[in-house]
């Protein structure tokens, strides 16, 4: 096991990672923003096509027309979301045969933001259950639909699935994962952040956990006096307590 190269700061960060570690082929269909000295102060959006190596191919119709008038051999600085983070990756603009517009990326990913949490690689059991919570009320909980899986990496504020069903950004979840060692809470509530297919039947989700004190931010006041009460065993002072009994956890049993 290991813990990413993570922090427990928000704070921008200056650390680069190498784009290797990155899958650069995921970015297809996704939207991502352009920066570049032709048009200074203005970002310029637009969406990946094709993406190989490390290279992806744009969208000209973005940017209000603009990714199109972009001249060839600039330098391109492209701000996305991959797996929940933003990061910045610097390149090369080419114009290519019949005025296609692709991007040669550097060797070096700009991660933004630090997670506020270090997450360990380690697998733990999981039952979770897809909560209605437009609709939910305590009634429904034994009508629950609970599933079994494992964590890929685990943190006092959120957790990577390993998951056979894609789960839509924003979904709420109820999750109880299975680590007695340290007292983890029996039933913890998150949503999802992220969901991205590796393979065939295999999707990685990340989900970040909701605290008490953040309940009112998602909730509102009626279905939060329906939730079960286990639920307010996880606060944020609980969170800060769980990364750090985790990380303790990992390097006690290397």
């Amino acid at each position: 096991m290991s813990i990413e190269l993570t922090n427990e700061s928000s704070a921008p960060v200056t650390n680069k990672i190498d784009i290797a570690r990155f899958d650069i082929s995921s970015m297809v269909g996704h939207k991502i923003t352009l920066f570049s000295d032709q048009f200074a102060g203005k970002p310029l959006s637009s969406r990946v096509v094709v993406a190989s190596g490390h290279t992806i191919s744009l969208d000209r119709s973005g940017g209000f027309g603009l990714v199109d008038n972009l001249v060839n051999n600039q330098r391109i600085t492209v701000r996305l979301e991959y797996k929940g983070e933003e990061i910045a990756i610097e390149g090369t603009l080419k114009r290519v045969d019949r005025g296609g517009c692709k991007i040669e990326f550097d060797d070096k990913v700009q991660p933004l933001f630090r997670r506020r949490f270090p997450r360990v690689f380690m697998h733990r059991p999981v039952n979770l259950a897809a909560v209605p919570i437009l609709s939910f009320s305590h009634s429904r909980l034994s009508r629950l639909r609970w599933m079994i899986t494992d964590t890929i990496n685990l943190s006092g504020g959120g957790t990577l699935l390993d998951f056979s069903t894609n789960l839509e950004s924003s979904t709420y979840l109820f999750l109880n994962i299975v680590f007695s060692e340290i007292s983890f809470p029996s039933l913890v509530m998150g949503q999802v952040c992220h969901c991205q297919q590796v393979d065939d039947g295999h999707f990685r989700i990340g989900v970040g956990f909701i605290s008490r004190e953040e309940q009112t931010r998602h909730l509102s006041h009626s279905v939060i006096s329906q939730l079960p009460g286990a639920l307010t065993n996880y606060d944020n002072v609980k969170r800060f307590l769980l990364s750090k009994r985790i990380v303790a956890w990992m390097h006690n049993n290397k």
